[in-house]
This record gives structure tokens, sequence and C-alpha cells, in this order.
């Protein structure tokens, strides 16, 4: 089921950051699994309006097992998305580790017509079927 669906600007961050924690905060994620997801879907959202064209789409997500939401760019993708945690002294560039580490899962999506990058937290004290 889709909960939010909505265009990604610099002007928007902060109020997507608002619509996000309450979205998800109304399918049961709480405390610091909220937090954490919340986090890491700033984190991409914020990669969107830095280095994947400037604009893009997020799209909220539920299901009976987990949260998850997809942000989608419009810039130039790139073949190879560096995940890992970049050397001390080295500004920056720790978005897509950290969406990484404060989500259950990222799974990254990038050609030439732009990159979706999609987070997941799983529901407290649901587990997935199958």
């Amino acid at each position: 089921m889709t909960l939010l669906s909505e265009s990604i600007s610099e002007v928007a961050v902060t109020r997507l950051r608002h619509a996000v924690a309450a979205s998800a905060g109304a399918t049961g994620l709480a405390g610091d699994g909220l937090e954490d997801f919340v986090l890491a879907v700033h984190e991409l959202v914020t990669n969107v309006v830095r280095h994947g064209g400037g604009s893009g789409r997020l799209r909220l997500m539920c299901d009976a097992a987990s949260v998850s939401c997809q942000v989608i760019d419009h810039g130039p993708g790139t073949e190879d998305v560096p995940i890992a945690l970049p050397r001390p002294g080295t500004p920056g560039h720790r978005g897509l580790w950290l969406a990484q580490q404060l989500s259950d899962s990222l799974v990254i999506d990038s050609g030439p017509y732009g990159t979706t990058a999609t987070v997941t937290a799983r529901l407290p004290g649901l587990q997935s079927s199958g």
C-alpha cells in the first residue's frame, strides 16, 4: 500500500522528513527503529538534491511485514554506486553508507536515466510470510 508519494526538491527536504516520520510512525514503526528509518530516507532525499539532479520522487509504502521508501532521481546514474564508509578526513559521501546502516536493507538500481534507492525497515512483532 502506498502511504506517501511526493516530489523531491531542495525546499521540500524538511517537509518530507516530517511527512515520512508521521506516515511511517502510523504503520507501527516506533522508537529507534522509526528514527533510524527516517534518517535513512532523509539521507537518500538529500543525495537526490545534491547529486541526483536536484529533483525526484519519494514513494513510501508498506505491507504486513515492513515499511519501505523508494527515492527516485533523474540524474545521470552511475554503474558503480559506492556504499563504503569514506576514509577519515574525507568530507561528505556518507549518505548511502548511513542509509544502509540505519535500515534493514538498501537496494540501489542505477542506470542512464536515474537512480532508485529503496530502504526497508521490518515492522516490530511481524514476520514476512514465505
